[in-house]
C-alpha cells in the first residue's frame, strides 16, 4: 500500500488541467475587464467628438440666431454621430432620446468691473438653454469658473473659457452600462462638454434664440435675453 501511495504523490498526470481550471475564471474576468475598459474609453471619445460636432453645427449659423429647427436637427444628429445610443436604448427598452441627456446653451460674458479697459475679469451667465428640467443650464445665476481638470457641470465653465466673446456650450451625459458585467458592475455616467465661439458674429454679439411660429419650443430663454 505504501508503494501505491508514494506513486500517487509523485504522479503529475492531470496537474496542468487542474491548474488551468483554477486559473480560467480569473483569466476570463481579466479579459472581460479589459474589454469593458476599452469599450468605455471608446464611448468616452465618441461622446466627446459628438459634443464637438454638435457645437460646430450650431456655431455655423450665419443669421445670428438659433431656431427650434436648428436645435432639433443638432439633437437628432446624435443618432448619426453617436450610434451606440440606438443599440443601448434598444437593449434597455427605452427611446434613444431618454438614454442620453443633451443640452445646448448660449453663454454670454460681462465684465466684473464695467470700467475695466484691459486684462479684465469676466463673469458668465446663460442667455438660453435647451434640454429641459435638470438637463439645461440654469438661468439667473453666474456660472462658476473651475479648473479644466474638473468634470463638466451645468453650473460651471472651464476657467480658460471666460472672456469677452460669447460661446455655444453643448453638454452630453450618457450612462455607460457594461455589456458582459452588468450583473456585478454598476453603470458609469460619462459627461462631456464642448465650448465654441460663434463663427459669424462680431464682438460680444451672441447667437440669439429665434422661436418658430407654431412649433413647440425646445429652448428656455433667460430673462433679459
Amino acid at each position: 500500500m505504501s508503494r501505491y501511495v508514494a506513486k500517487f504523490k509523485d504522479c503529475n498526470a492531470g496537474l496542468a488541467a487542474v491548474e488551468f481550471s483554477v486559473a480560467l475564471p480569473l483569466l476570463l474576468v481579466v479579459l472581460l475587464g479589459f474589454f469593458e475598459l476599452d469599450r468605455y474609453v471608446t464611448m468616452t471619445r465618441k461622446l466627446e467628438n459628438t459634443a464637438n460636432s454638435i457645437a460646430e453645427m450650431l456655431t455655423q449659423s450665419q443669421s445670428g440666431t438659433i431656431s427650434d429647427l436648428d436645435v432639433a436637427f443638432a439633437r437628432d444628429a446624435t443618432m448619426v454621430l453617436f450610434p451606440t445610443v440606438l443599440a443601448d436604448a434598444a437593449r434597455k427598452g427605452v427611446a434613444w432620446s431618454n438614454d442620453i441627456q443633451i443640452s445646448m446653451s448660449s453663454i454670454v460674458f460681462g465684465k466684473t468691473n464695467p470700467n475695466c479697459s484691459s486684462n479684465c475679469a469676466y463673469n458668465a451667465q446663460v442667455a438660453w438653454s435647451s434640454g429641459g428640467l435638470g438637463v439645461s443650464r440654469p438661468c439667473n445665476r453666474l456660472l462658476d469658473a473651475v479648473d479644466d481638470t474638473q468634470g463638466p457641470s451645468r453650473t460651471s465653465l472651464p476657467r480658460d473659457a471666460f472672456g469677452p466673446v460669447p460661446l455655444i456650450a453643448v453638454d452630453l451625459s450618457f450612462d455607460y452600462t457594461p455589456l458582459f458585467a452588468a450583473s456585478f458592475m454598476p453603470s458609469l455616467t460619462i459627461k462631456r462638454s464642448a465650448f465654441m465661439q460663434p463663427r459669424y458674429t462680431l464682438g460680444a454679439a451672441y447667437l440669439k434664440y429665434a422661436p418658430v411660429a407654431g412649433s413647440v419650443s425646445l429652448v428656455t430663454t433667460c430673462p433679459g435675453y
